[in-house]
């Protein structure tokens, strides 16, 4: 039987093609290492047998397990027609493995093993091509396939293929890390290329290229694509003169992704310059022009530049390591300045400019004084006041001053950029007194001008005061207020409210509870549930024009009067006592029985209750008092007490002083 090796010399070289093809075959019984050296995957050994015993007539390499011999014989090797054997063996790494279809056909007998198991069986001599496939998983690592071939009778034909199934449904088993990575760095072109070798899966689609910043764990693809087919990278890192890691992950057919091979660091040159600084703020304070703005990150130091005036050349004078600069070096004829800060890095890289801010010198020379100020009318409406511009070029508005002619407390009754003011918010009928000051357009206000007098007068709008000094008392039934009424604009009558919360509503939808034509209000006989009231009151003109309210009151209410004040006649100083005598104090009709009379002392004049020694009740209309020095002032005042426990207020107060009696 004719070998026809021309089949068996596909997908080899042209060199190689020839020397098989010319009967250059390995020498009989050539040893098994021959495999190791073998160009092509697999290695063919001919036997003159199906048992394959012996020493192989010829062994070559294959580059696929695809021939059909018919009946001729190869060049350099002697078979026999019929009964003759074939032996094909391949080892390899299958990488990460996985799952595979192992096809088999042959006129006449094919065995297949992996790692010496079986796997197809179809040994036995037919007359048609008998094929069979069957799906295996391959472990990861290096394994050997085996195919054996008999070539019974008649013709003889045999084709065998192992490929990886790539169904993502099938194919769990993600590829393998890939192995031999490293990195070189360009610091001229900063480009970082990453090479690695290639994975042994069949099923391998490509690689995706991975980067990370030194001392974090995120990942980010920079792969381009949906994968690369080689297995070189080339990129360009972040020139921020850190360090980053590439790492290169396989990619299967079925879209796994394997894990990452080990880290490749690059460490890049600094060329990234910082971030432009923000909030550049600027003042001028105590001569200088305070700079300050917000720290850049990466910024070791900062230049600042200044342009005077309107001027858009700044010159660099300053270089800082904090954010923040005093200018002092101004030029006292530059009445401002513009600024703006460059930031750089360690490596020298430089910011944009930042915004720049402008700094005015403030004009702190306020302007001259107005003259001439004048009162030119007083009528119901206001007060009218003229005056004359002490600079009209370096004024922007004048301020007005207001006090009563009877008091020192000045305030301001207007601004105006003209020359003339009236003054329609004092008082009718109060005499003021007015002065004006200049002010310029940085807010400088010049010395004010002397004063002028003046009254708006009293008319039919006129408003009154508001009643003042509210007080008055709740005793039973009784209510008595008193207040003072103002001074400024007669009225005709006070209308006195009242509510249960405080402020009293006094507005137009209010109704008095009294109208009186005194500052004063009687009322016997209010009821018990009406007695826990605040009150206030209104003034109003002839013209019924109404004051403001004056304040809520509330009386405090007493079941009685308390007693009236006594008043001390008699007092004088003796040898170790002072002795004084008051007039009794008789109880109205239905209060309580006067029960006594408290006497209160004091070494300084001006006794109240509160600051002098409460000596104890007496029941007499005269006291005694003892506990006192020689030589010292002793100042005193009484009050009646009833049985009620109410106390009348303190009598005028008397004084004397203990003497020793002279010798006689």
């Amino acid at each position: 039987m004719h070998v026809d090796f021309r089949t068996s010399l596909r997908g080899l070289s042209a060199a190689t093609a020839l020397a098989l093809g010319t009967a250059t075959l390995c020498a009989l019984g050539a040893p098994p290492a021959f495999a190791a050296a073998c160009p092509s995957p697999w290695q063919a050994r001919f036997f003159a047998n199906t048992t394959f015993s012996g020493t192989p007539a010829a062994t070559v390499c294959d580059a696929a397990v695809s021939e059909n011999y018919g009946t001729g014989d190869p060049p350099g090797v002697t078979l026999p027609a019929d009964g003759f054997g074939v032996r094909w063996s391949l080892t390899r790494d299958f990488g990460s493995g996985g799952p595979f279809s192992l096809t088999a056909e042959a006129l006449d007998g094919i065995r297949v093993y992996v790692d010496e198991e079986l796997k197809i069986d179809l040994w036995r001599d037919v007359t048609t091509v008998q094929k069979k496939t069957v799906n295996v998983t391959v472990p990861k690592g290096v394994h050997t396939l085996r195919v054996d071939y008999a070539a019974f009778t008649g013709s003889a034909s045999v084709a065998f293929a192992y490929t990886p199934r790539t169904s993502p449904d099938v194919d769990t088993t993600p590829p393998l890390a890939p192995t031999g990575a490293r990195t070189t760095y360009d610091t001229a072109t900063r480009r970082a290329t990453v090479t690695w070798s290639p994975n042994a899966e069949m099923d391998l689609a490509g690689y995706r290229v991975f980067r990370r910043l030194k001392d974090t764990t995120t990942y980010v693809d920079v792969t381009g694509a949906a994968h690369l087919t080689g297995t070189t990278y080339t990129g360009v890192p972040p020139a921020t003169g850190q360090v980053w890691y590439y790492e290169v992950r396989a990619v299967d057919k079925a879209g796994r992704e394997g894990p990452g091979s080990v880290d490749m660091p690059v460490t890049t040159v600094d060329a990234t310059p910082p971030a432009a600084a923000t909030g550049l703020a600027g003042k001028h304070a105590d001569g200088a022009n305070s700079l300050t703005w917000t720290a850049v990150a990466d910024a070791v130091t900062y230049d600042v530049y200044r342009a005077a005036g309107n001027s858009r050349t700044y010159t660099k004078v300053a270089t800082v390591g904090t954010p923040a600069y005093g200018d002092t070096a101004l030029d006292p004829a530059v009445t401002s300045y513009k600024y703006t800060v460059k930031a750089l890095d360690a490596a020298g890289n430089a910011s944009p400019y930042a915004a720049h801010v402008a700094v005015a010198v403030p004009d702190t020379t306020p302007p001259p004084p107005p003259t001439a100020p004048a009162v030119t009318a007083e009528d119901d409406q206001g007060v009218t006041l003229s005056w004359q511009s002490g600079s009209p070029a370096d004024t922007t508005a004048y301020h007005v001053y207001r006090a009563p002619e009877d008091l020192d407390v000045e305030t301001k009754a207007g601004t105006t950029a003209g020359l003339t003011l009236q003054d329609t918010t004092g008082q009718a009928g109060q005499r003021f007194r007015y002065r004006v000051a200049a002010v310029d357009a940085a807010g400088n206000e010049s010395a004010r001008t002397p004063w002028v007098s003046g009254t708006r007068a009293v008319g039919p709008e006129s408003v009154p005061t508001a009643p003042r000094a509210l007080t008055g008392t709740l005793t039973g039934g009784r209510l008595e207020l008193t207040w003072a009424a103002g001074p400024y604009v007669p009225v005709t009558e006070y209308r006195v409210y009242r509510s249960a919360t405080s402020p009293v509503p006094t507005g137009p939808d209010a109704q008095p509870y009294r109208v009186t034509q005194d500052p004063a209000l009687s009322v016997d006989d209010v009821p018990a549930d009406e007695r826990d009231q605040f009150y206030a009151v209104v003034a109003v003109t002839r013209y019924g024009v109404a004051s403001p309210a004056s304040g809520s009151f509330k009386p405090v209410h007493q079941a009685h009067r308390p007693p009236a004040a006594t008043r001390i006649y008699d007092v004088s100083g003796h040898d170790g006592m002072v002795w004084f005598v008051w007039d009794h104090v008789e109880a109205d009709e239905d209060a309580p029985a006067i029960t006594g009379y408290r006497v209160y002392r004091a070494t300084e004049p001006g006794v109240t209750k509160e600051n002098a020694t409460a000596l104890p009740l007496t029941t007499d209309n005269e006291f005694r008092d003892t506990e006192v020095t020689n030589g010292t002032t002793y100042y005193y005042a009484v009050a009646a007490v009833d049985a009620a426990g109410g106390e009348a207020p303190l009598s005028a107060e008397v004084s004397a002083t203990p003497e020793a009696d002279p010798l006689p």
